[in-house]
């Protein structure tokens, strides 16, 4: 468990977020007495089901978005022509 004041916890706060999620405890104290606790939600972690069903929307999210880009330069679809194109000219 850590125990931090107003101060430092507003400093380091996404440290402290990410011993929380480690599954440490944070208490903050104002003037050496304790007036809150940030523990893990176990709520806040999902499931192995709604895990694979948000990178599978994420992925088709990418492919619908990469489907609809089109070249910057006629004829060139990946970065090395497109690097190789601005040499010559």
């Amino acid at each position: 468990m850590q125990t931090v004041s107003v101060h430092q916890a507003k400093d380091r706060f996404s440290a402290l977020l990410q011993a929380v999620e480690n599954g440490e405890e944070v208490v903050i104290t104002r003037h050496g007495k304790k007036i809150a606790r940030i523990v893990h939600d176990p709520e806040a972690v999902l499931s192995e089901a709604e895990r694979a069903q948000a990178q599978q929307r994420a992925l088709d999210a990418l492919r619908a978005y990469q489907a609809g880009v089109k070249p910057a330069v006629a004829g060139q679809t990946d970065w090395k022509s497109l690097r190789d194109a601005g040499r010559r000219e």
